[in-house]
């Protein structure tokens, strides 16, 4: 039991969970009353992670993740045999953080890797949510790119991705490479949608705006624009990352059981604010 009273839920699979969405996300999830599997790249941060969500109450497991590595993936396979209630995977590079090809290697082609292998763990009724970020909706339609990125999730693609900076000069900018690796992961989340749902099972993903977390402030640092960035948020305030953990926790939660194949844009208006404006200037 909880705190609160409640009932526990069940298992949650939280990646990149000592993140500030993830942190957020983990520590709303113990309140809550969920049983906990947390991962991310430091353990030592993971156990002390872990240990404030036990506080709660709740069973809390941790493993350390690179989302990138099969063996750290087949783990957690292995280590959510008993069954998942939902996963949210918050684990990602920002383009400040690596160069174009590990940013759509880690945001992209891992992230599926992990969530299809991930997907018979999960029980009837389960959601799978990642993040994907408002960075997807702003980027020109470049339908040649798009295809090929989506052909990087096939089997034997690294080849494939090797060569694409080459072929699509635009993902040389580590920015426009994240960009367009978010815009990726939500169409594929909306091309898999029905062959999950056969089996009972949901795809959500969550599109966050400028949110005031470490790696957020690190990307808005770096925009030359930031102040002009900022003023289009229709509520007029950065996002909490508790804004991104209520998000996700309704996505997985039986409330959204008729929710899937969608992205959540939880950005404070700006996507909104920004294709008004672009109407009006047309």
């Amino acid at each position: 039991m909880t705190n609160s009273g409640q009932e526990r839920t069940g298992t949650l699979l939280i990646t990149g969970a000592t993140g500030g969405m993830g942190r957020a996300t983990a520590l709303l999830a113990a309140e809550r009353g969920h049983d906990l599997l947390l991962a991310d790249l430091s353990g030592e941060r993971l156990a002390e992670l872990a240990a404030g969500c036990e506080a709660f109450g709740v069973e809390v497991g941790h493993q350390v993740l690179d989302v990138t590595r099969q063996e750290h993936r087949q783990e957690l396979v292995r280590r959510t045999a008993g069954g998942l209630t939902g996963i949210v995977h918050t684990v990602g590079l920002s383009p400040q953080m690596a160069d174009w090809q590990r940013i759509v290697e880690v945001d992209l082609t891992a992230t599926v890797a992990m969530l299809e292998e991930l997907r018979p763990q999960l029980l009837p009724g389960a959601c799978a949510v990642a993040i994907s970020s408002m960075s997807s909706y702003l980027v020109p339609e470049d339908q040649a790119l798009e295809r090929r990125l989506a052909d990087t999730l096939q089997p034997g693609s690294g080849d494939r991705l090797a060569l694409l900076a080459e072929q699509f000069p635009p993902l040389q900018n580590s920015g426009m490479a994240y960009a367009y690796a978010k815009k990726a992961l939500r169409v594929w989340i909306e091309d898999n949608a029905g062959d999950w749902g056969s089996e009972g099972k949901r795809l959500a993903s969550i599109s966050p705006g400028l949110i005031d977390t470490d790696m957020g402030r690190l990307e808005n640092k770096a925009m030359d624009n930031f102040e002009a960035m900022f003023s289009m948020v229709a509520l007029g305030r950065l996002g909490d990352p508790a804004d991104i953990a209520r998000a996700a926790l309704y996505l997985v939660s039986p409330e959204a059981a008729y929710v899937s194949g969608c992205d959540l844009l939880v950005d404070g208006g700006f996507v909104a604010r920004f294709k008004a404006a672009q109407r009006q200037a047309g």
